[in-house]
């Protein structure tokens, strides 16, 4: 189960949602219909006497990079006994990036590599067998039966050898995976409460929850949950019961540098904590920075911290110009707007902008808009001038959610002509009008105004503003314009952003309105 949890968090990302599946183990696998093949030679079917490795992955996501040397490990270990290993690029947001990918990757990853086109392989597949996150494998044997399905790096040398053999027990492996796709199903509900109640804030409830996903799980996987708990306990003001865990995390895992600086940060920066343990904190950001050699940025940021709060500025400067020194992009830029704030003798404000930031999301999707308005008043003030102009979509959906239509269209008609250029905000604001299924009153026409707007800016090369123009159109009755810039957008996409535009194309041929993405 732990080697699923991976993929469940990508899944997360991606915003997928289980469905009933249809293919598991033991059943015959779906045909082979790639896209295009990016690297090796092309396999147009399952051939008897070889077994298949079919991994889903894509070029954006972290946990597959992690498994490539894995994966090109057994293909260096068995391309010559039979086994053919297949990197099935999907849900890529460029397919155009996965062959520069693996050019770059080179002689680490030199098994055959394939897009998805149309999507054939994502549906028939992953959708197939309810599988929302990635990297997943699917080994399939050499009667091309699917023997196996899982993370990858649950593929071992023995199962592969068992499968080119003939001797690995499908009935049973069929048995195992009904089995944890039912455990599997009851985390996942379990997670999904815990989610809901952590949104609502109700955090006796989410301590109980978390007790629940606790027994699901086997004991070395029992720590997952550890932070999460952590930050309950100080939510219910039981400080005493949360720092004990702490430590306890803390002296079990002391070679784990993210788990040490996720409990000292939390300690030092999370608001409204009656008694700060600063000592604590200073303790376990101390273990994280000997554990890290003292050269990552993320824990000298958070040892810094502790010290500033403890009174220790000359401390806190010297280690925060360090994790200056080892921070990039802007992480950097964040780094260097504390260690100037430590020089003033201030304290950074960015766990405050996190956390009114997280009030603000938690009340529009909450529709506590008393709580989203706070939170938006409370980061104009803490947010510098320059900063504020990223407020103006949630400051529009606030104002639709109290459906104070005229202020929320003369606001998105103030940003939009105050920013012609930024597509992306001006794309945004035009699907919130077309698509917000709760507006009583949709003004068609300055979202027609924004969209084409949001066009011009991109020179009419963007599939999403194409897609947004499109579905304005459609509903101003517009048919035959809104097919136009749907074939557009069509003709712009790529992966599985193509294959949705396609299916919305086909919808406004037909005369009917897609769903909403």
């Amino acid at each position: 189960m732990k080697k699923r949890l991976v993929a469940a968090v990508v899944a997360l990302a991606m915003g997928g949602a289980v469905q009933a599946a249809t293919l598991g183990v033991g059943d015959a696998a779906p045909k082979l219909q790639v896209g295009k093949w990016v690297q090796g030679e092309a396999v147009k079917e399952f051939e008897k006497d070889k077994a298949y490795v079919v991994e889903f992955w894509a070029t954006w996501c972290g946990p597959c990079r992690v498994t490539i040397p894995h994966l090109n490990k057994l293909h260096n270990a068995f391309k010559e006994k039979g086994l053919v290993i297949i990197g099935q690029s999907v849900w890529e947001q460029d397919d155009a990036a996965v062959a520069p990918f693996v050019k770059k990757i080179g002689d680490k990853m030199t098994y055959r590599v394939a897009l998805d086109g149309k999507g054939f392989m994502s549906k028939n597949w992953m959708d197939a067998a309810g599988q929302t996150g990635i990297p997943t494998a699917f080994v399939v044997d050499t009667n091309g039966v699917i023997a196996w399905i899982g993370h990858p790096s649950g593929l071992t040398e023995r199962l592969l050898t068992q499968v080119l053999e003939g001797t690995f027990d499908v009935a049973r492996a069929k048995a195992d995976y009904q089995r944890e796709r039912a455990e599997d199903a009851k985390e996942t509900a379990l997670w999904n409460q815990l989610r809901e109640q952590t949104d609502k804030q109700a955090w006796a409830d989410a301590e109980r929850t978390i007790a629940e996903i606790e027994k699901l799980l086997p004991e070395d996987r029992r720590d997952d949950l550890g932070q999460r708990k952590f930050s309950v306990l100080l939510e219910r003001k039981d400080e005493a019961r949360a720092y004990a865990l702490a430590r306890r995390l803390s002296d079990d895992h002391p070679q784990d540098a993210s788990l040490q600086n996720g409990l000292a940060w939390t300690i030092a920066t999370k608001p409204r904590i009656a008694n700060r343990d600063l000592d604590l904190a200073e303790k376990i950001a101390r273990r994280a920075n000997e554990t890290s050699k003292g050269s990552d940025a993320e824990v000298l940021d958070t040892l810094a911290r502790v010290l500033f709060l403890k009174g220790q500025k000359e401390a806190a400067i010297e280690l925060q110009a360090k994790a200056v020194q080892f921070a990039e992009g802007a992480r950097k830029e964040q780094f260097e707007r504390n260690l100037r704030d430590y020089r003033q003798g201030k304290v950074p404000n960015e766990a405050l902008v996190a956390k009114l930031r997280a009030d603000l999301r938690r009340g529009i999707k909450m529709k506590a808009w008393d709580q989203a308005d706070a939170a938006l008043a409370e980061l104009g003030k803490v947010l510098p001038e320059e900063e504020h102009d990223g407020l103006a979509l949630d400051r529009f959906r606030v104002l639709l959610g109290r459906k104070s239509y005229k202020a929320a269209y003369a606001t998105a008609a103030k940003w939009s002509d105050a920013h012609p250029n930024d597509r992306r905000m001006q794309n945004e604001l035009a699907w919130q009008i077309a698509t917000d299924p709760e507006l009583e009153v949709r003004d068609l026409d300055l979202a027609e105004k924004i969209a084409r707007r949001a066009c011009e800016a991109a020179e009419g090369k963007d599939a999403e503003s194409l897609d947004t123009l499109a579905r304005v159109l459609f509903l101003k009755g517009q048919r035959e314009a809104a097919l136009d810039f749907q074939k557009k957008a069509v003709a712009h996409a790529t992966g599985q952003r193509q294959v949705q535009f396609e299916e919305t194309l086909k919808s406004y041929e037909e005369g009917k309105a897609p769903k909403a993405y």
